[in-house]
């Protein structure tokens, strides 16, 4: 990674670490509305910068596919890189799963006592609730769904055919010369 590269990234997470700060201290809608515009650009530019460190390295890769050359362990690593990377470390470092699943069986089983003497004055309690667990769900969704990608990579690797090299070869040059993937 060049020193300019090193410096622009160092410069955007400090950026991106400031306004975090500045959100969860100001504990505005707004701030955090703005934060999460941010965070959608870091991630993006991480992104980017990730394939720009591998873009010689993927380029061979891509070159292999399309000629049907036996893949090296170094070009799956490269593949993986590409398609699964970001979910195999989402997934290594998200450490909320089992928090989530038994916070939704404690939204549950709540919801499931407070059914019983539910009236008029009480159903604004279980609204309140479901709030929670409408916010809970998605991020759930989201680990299982990660999970997914990771076990489908896996499963398409070992079915690996000529269809298969062109596709994986298409998605590795779109990633390389677009700035939206």
């Amino acid at each position: 990674m060049t020193t300019t590269a090193t410096d622009q990234l160092t410069e955007t997470i400090q950026n991106f670490k400031q306004a975090a700060e500045d959100a969860l201290s100001s504990q505005t809608i707004e701030q955090f509305i703005d934060f999460e515009r941010f965070t959608n650009e870091v991630a993006a530019f991480v992104r980017e910068t990730q394939q720009a460190m591998w873009h010689d390295e993927a380029m061979a890769t891509i070159r292999s596919l399309e000629t049907g050359r036996p893949l090296s362990p170094a070009d799956y690593d490269i593949i993986r890189t590409f398609l699964i990377s970001d979910a195999e470390h989402y997934l290594k470092h998200e450490n909320n799963f089992g928090d989530w699943k038994r916070e939704l069986s404690r939204i549950v089983d709540d919801l499931s006592v407070r059914v019983n003497t539910v009236d008029r004055h009480t159903i604004a309690d279980m609204r309140g609730v479901l709030c929670d667990a409408m916010r809970l769900v998605p991020d759930i969704r989201n680990y299982l769904e990660e999970q997914r990608r990771v076990k489908k990579f896996e499963s398409a690797l070992e079915t690996f055919d000529d269809d298969s090299r062109a596709m994986l070869a298409k998605l590795m040059r779109e990633q390389l010369q677009s700035t939206n993937r």
